[in-house]
């Protein structure tokens, strides 16, 4: 599926569209798979996501998982209002993102104990710290600034509850729902926006 006709086209069996943002490679069936890296063979595509191309208030569901965080300021500032604009009344908008709250509290409260160099590629290196959330310069230090292992792994913003809730009241949500969850190596805001 490359064509944008043929990808907005794209309809769940019951007639719904909905929006996996940021799928990496985990492809849902009866979604728009939407990658800034697509896989070859996966069926997920490329989108701009602060011009998304459908029309306002036509999207039933979008999901970003871990994506929303990878945004610059600038683009941060564009997306939020177009996944605002494509979703219809009552749509939902179900997010996950580093809660940084926590992130920054648990950093300050490790051990500081640089080891070595961080290796990129290296799915458990973590500076010679690994998953050890007591120490500043494994897993946590990622999620500051992402894992870096490829151009789209850095975390270029940061979300707390409050945050997300300010801009759920900004773009006209009519209700948000905030949770935790353990994921990805420590705790994220786990929050579904209702359109």
């Amino acid at each position: 599926m490359s064509d944008v006709t043929e990808i907005t086209a794209c309809r769940a069996a019951d007639g719904a569209i909905r929006l996996h943002i940021g799928c990496g490679t985990r492809i849902l069936p009866g979604w728009v798979n939407i990658d800034a890296v697509p896989r070859p063979g996966t069926g997920a595509v490329r989108m701009d996501l602060a011009a998304l191309p459908y029309g306002d208030g036509t999207v039933d569901t979008i999901l970003a998982e871990h994506v929303l965080e990878h945004l610059d300021f600038s683009e941060e500032s564009r997306v939020w209002p177009e996944l605002a604009r494509v979703l219809r009344p009552g749509g939902v908008l179900t997010l996950e993102v580093p809660d940084f709250t926590w992130v920054c509290a648990t950093f300050l409260a490790a051990r500081d104990e640089w080891r070595e160099f961080y290796r990129v590629g290296h799915p458990d290196h973590y500076a010679g710290c690994g998953r050890d959330l007591r120490q500043r310069w494994g897993i946590l230090q990622t999620m500051f600034f992402g894992n870096q292992n490829g151009s789209g792994q850095y975390h270029r913003s940061a979300y707390t509850e409050g945050k997300l809730r300010a801009l759920a009241e900004e773009l006209g949500f009519a209700a948000i729902r905030v949770g935790t969850v353990f994921n990805k190596g420590g705790q994220a805001l786990r929050a579904e926006l209702i359109r």
